[in-house]
């Protein structure tokens, strides 16, 4: 199944019954990074009442990493629907962080759930997202004269050169969707370049 990720985070505000709602929304890549943003957030909006949490690593459909966190509301009624809704929208990467400021009336488990559920829906609204590719790394020797059909040949799959080694020959490491990567082999192969490692 194919996944959108975010670009760039986006923060965008919400109320409900004069309670506030900010939401910061962005691309993530690990746990560490984003307790680090959520670090950066409990530090930017010290005398908010909570900071709850929703985080989806890799693709939606199957996640190495899923986590939400209330951070203090009722059970289920923050980080879950928070974490439903990336999930919903198939976004992968990402991670959610909705603070919330206490306007003094309570709002309810349900109301608390489509609170943070809006909250995290109005950022979706103003954040671009763009498709997963899935990326391979390989590494491909040749003799000089052919360096320059290597790359060519490269550039024509999407790929793009990561470092390049000069010694009797030339290595070059390259970055390229995956999907490319079968029909640039054969190319390759023909052409009797040398294929040293692929890195799925």
């Amino acid at each position: 199944m194919s996944y959108q990720i975010p670009c760039s985070p986006v923060v965008s505000e919400t109320e409900e019954k004069k309670s506030r709602f900010i939401c910061w929304l962005g691309p993530m890549r690990d746990k560490v990074a984003f307790q680090q943003q959520l670090d950066a957030a409990r530090a930017r909006y010290p005398d908010a009442s909570h900071h709850c949490t929703a985080l989806v690593i890799g693709n939606p459909a199957n996640p190495e990493v899923m986590q939400s966190d209330d951070d203090g509301e009722p059970g289920g009624s923050a980080g879950r629907p928070m974490l439903e809704l990336l999930l919903k929208q198939e976004i992968g990467n990402v991670g959610a962080i909705v603070t919330r400021y206490f306007g003094g009336t309570k709002l309810g488990v349900g109301g608390l759930m489509r609170a943070y559920r809006g909250a995290v829906g109005a950022a979706l609204q103003s954040v671009d997202l763009k498709p997963f590719i899935p990326l391979l790394q390989v590494q491909i020797a040749c003799d000089f004269a052919q360096e320059s059909r290597l790359r060519f040949l490269a550039t024509q799959h999407l790929g793009s050169c990561e470092e390049t080694e000069y010694s009797d020959r030339v290595t070059l490491s390259l970055s390229l969707p995956r999907d490319h990567w079968p029909e640039l082999k054969e190319r390759l192969l023909a052409e009797a370049f040398e294929i040293r490692a692929v890195v799925e």
